[in-house]
């Protein structure tokens, strides 16, 4: 049975992309989970451009560009921030972030529930930006800080993949959280 409708965040993980090959297929570092997700908003980029003929739209052009997101946790972890964003550890522990180093690209799988069953979500190519660093104080009830994660999440460059998604009760499904992101399978 399909869902009817689908609520929830969880289940985040990334995989860092530690190279491309010159046909485009990128090769994958280890998996980190990313616990206390909060929010994740996904705005299609684009456009869809008509060209008019015989006083009617004759033809109309449409582009997928992926997507513009951002995603909302109870904190980013330090491995993420490590391994993607590309901040660097001293002897002491001290953080640092370098403004020459660029982050890497990743691919992230989320799922949402359902009524029916689980869906899980797949992006095959992001890039984040630094987020915002802010607090406030305690008054009489603790209100949490939720930094935000703003990425892009773009084409892979060997077969043009932006997302994908499974349910519960399909094959895929299973394999989903892999050492790699989940790979399409030809019917066949």
């Amino acid at each position: 049975m399909k869902n009817k409708i689908t609520y929830g965040l969880s289940n985040v993980h990334v995989w860092p992309i530690t190279a491309t090959s010159d046909a485009g297929v990128p090769t994958y570092g280890t998996k980190i989970k990313i616990p206390g997700a909060v929010e994740l908003k996904l705005d299609p980029e684009g456009s869809s451009d008509p060209f008019y003929a015989d006083d009617d739209i004759y033809y109309q052009g449409v582009a997928n560009n992926g997507y513009k997101g951002t995603l909302t946790l109870a904190d980013i972890p330090d491995e993420f921030n490590e391994e993607v964003m590309g901040e660097i550890v001293d002897a002491n522990g001290a953080r640092f972030e370098d403004a020459n180093v660029a982050p890497k690209e990743f691919a992230m799988a989320f799922e949402f529930k359902g009524d029916a069953s689980k869906r899980r979500h797949l992006l095959y190519r992001c890039k984040a930006t630094r987020s915002s660093v802010n607090s406030s104080t305690k008054q009489d009830k603790v209100d949490p800080n939720k930094p935000e994660l703003e990425f892009s999440a773009i084409p892979r460059l060997d077969n043009h993949h932006v997302k994908a998604r499974a349910e519960e009760a399909d094959t895929a499904y299973a394999d989903w959280y892999g050492t790699a992101p989940y790979e399409y399978a030809a019917q066949g």
